[in-house]
């Protein structure tokens, strides 16, 4: 298991509150149970950064690493 501090961006951060760690092996674990603990998230589409790069597939995670979940975001 790695330690990773988990960070929010808008919406999410109304949801699930001040910056905290976690364990997970990967991204994927992470959110089954950020959903599980929060289940506000299980509707939401959001965005996950790991290491201050967006991802799309699951990712492995490492002890120390940062990730940050983002709601959707629209350029201009």
């Amino acid at each position: 298991m790695s330690t990773v501090k988990i960070i929010s961006f808008g919406r999410l951060k109304e949801i699930l509150g001040s910056d905290f760690e976690s364990e997970a092996e990967n991204t994927d674990e992470l959110l089954n149970q950020l959903t599980e603990k929060f289940p506000q998230l299980k509707d939401l589409k959001l965005k996950i950064a790991v290491n201050q790069k967006i991802i799309s597939e699951n990712t492995e995670l490492n002890n120390n690493d940062v990730v940050a979940l983002m709601p959707p975001y629209s350029g201009g």
